[in-house]
């Protein structure tokens, strides 16, 4: 057994996106949704090109670190992880395709995925039709809510409203009033940008303005500035690389002189190298892992500090969407250790009622709450010099 294998699954502790636990998945018995086969196969629907590449990328990274560890002592009886990786290019239309194309075609047991909230939006209807479990990367709560209506569909981000919270609890410990907001015009900025609109006015917050940006552009000096002519105190973004980080340096070259805050979906190194020196200062509302060397005191601290460790053996820079591919992957494989069985039902009915320790925090899915993080396991980072440094979470 490897560094990265548990045998505490059955104790009611997850495997720590399966990179810590090859004995949960030896003890399955069923390969693939018809239980046949020496594999089970797991669909993987993200985002290899186009706008959203750079999560896919590190997703495609971490489901293939979790797999291979999971592979080197094999599986009961010689079954193995069978990835079923494509590439929905970004595409909303596309993820729909590649979905009903490992459903119909490959027999998948579960689909990890889409990547994003608008790759994973388009394919709801149909997985859940199929009866097919999915464990998307998206951040929108619309994803899974309602949840009697995405019995099967579950998440591993945090919240909109979650990420959302955090900030406003910083903004009014720093007694900031007044702020602008700017996001990606798709479903995930759409999202932050809804939550933004309903809970500002409770945090005592005046909304200076908002603004959007497609995320093909390559410049958005023009909304920026527009922006901060509204004399906003701090701007929030919520926007992923390469986004975020070219509206970081527009900012940088404005006349705005506040603190300026980003969603979760900024945290990846992409942001870092694409702001260069506008990142420093940068704030940014992510699950601990992304500075799991400088956290001592999380319940899943030995999951992230593993994980995060391999991953930055394995391929360098680690990148902040890792955490959740490696956990949707290891919640479906909890699942099917939890059922007995690779069985789409047993799998939909195990994941609905998890409780599971992984890299992104700790997890408690209920028929309310098909994302169930822990909110304990979001804090507030910022840039220093060009890293990613902790911030005291505010209470």
């Amino acid at each position: 057994m490897g560094r990265f294998h548990r045998a505490a699954v059955r104790r009611g502790v997850a495997m720590g996106a399966a990179l810590l636990t090859v004995g949960a998945l030896a003890a399955c018995s069923t390969g693939g949704s018809s239980a046949d086969g020496d594999t089970i196969k797991i669909g993987v629907d993200i985002e290899l090109s186009g706008p959203a590449a750079v999560q896919g990328t590190a997703y495609k990274n971490a489901v293939e670190l979790v797999a291979d560890k999971i592979n080197e002592d094999g599986v009961l009886d010689g079954k193995e992880i069978e990835l079923v990786i494509r590439d929905n290019k970004s595409d909303p239309t596309e993820s729909l395709q590649i979905a009903k194309g490992m459903v119909q075609n490959d027999d998948v047991a579960a689909i990890v995925g889409g990547g994003s909230s608008p790759t994973t939006m388009s394919i709801l209807d149909y997985v859940q039709q199929a009866g097919v479990p999915i464990v998307s990367m998206g951040s929108s709560d619309a994803i899974i809510n309602p949840p009697d209506e995405r019995e099967g569909v579950f998440k591993t981000p945090a919240g909109t409203q979650q990420a959302l919270d955090v900030m406003l609890a910083r903004l009014k410990k720093d007694d900031v009033s007044r702020v602008g907001f700017i996001s990606v015009d798709n479903p995930y900025g759409d999202a932050g940008l809804k939550a933004f609109k309903e809970s500002a006015s409770d945090a005592g917050i005046e909304i200076a303005g908002t603004e959007k940006f497609q995320d093909t552009d390559k410049d958005y000096t023009s909304i920026v500035t527009k922006l901060v002519s509204e004399d906003p105190e701090a701007i929030i973004v919520w926007a992923i690389p390469p986004g975020a980080g070219i509206v970081a340096k527009n900012i940088d070259n404005s006349s705005f002189d506040g603190d300026v805050y980003f969603d979760p979906g900024a945290g990846a190194e992409l942001f870092i190298k694409g702001a260069g020196k506008a990142a420093n200062g940068s704030l940014l509302v992510h699950p601990a892992v992304l500075v799991a060397d400088q956290v001592t005191d999380a319940p899943n601290k030995d999951e992230m500090q593993e994980f995060y460790d391999a991953y930055r053996d394995e391929y360098g820079d680690y990148s902040g969407f890792a955490s959740y591919a490696a956990d949707a992957l290891g919640m479906i494989v909890q699942a099917i250790e939890d059922a007995g069985s690779a069985d789409r039902e047993s799998i939909q009915k195990a994941l609905a009622s998890m409780e599971y320790t992984g890299v992104t925090g700790k997890y408690k899915m209920t028929s309310d709450d098909h994302g169930g993080l822990d909110p304990a396991s979001i804090v507030l980072v910022t840039v220093k010099d060009g890293e990613w440094e902790l911030v005291d979470n505010p209470s």
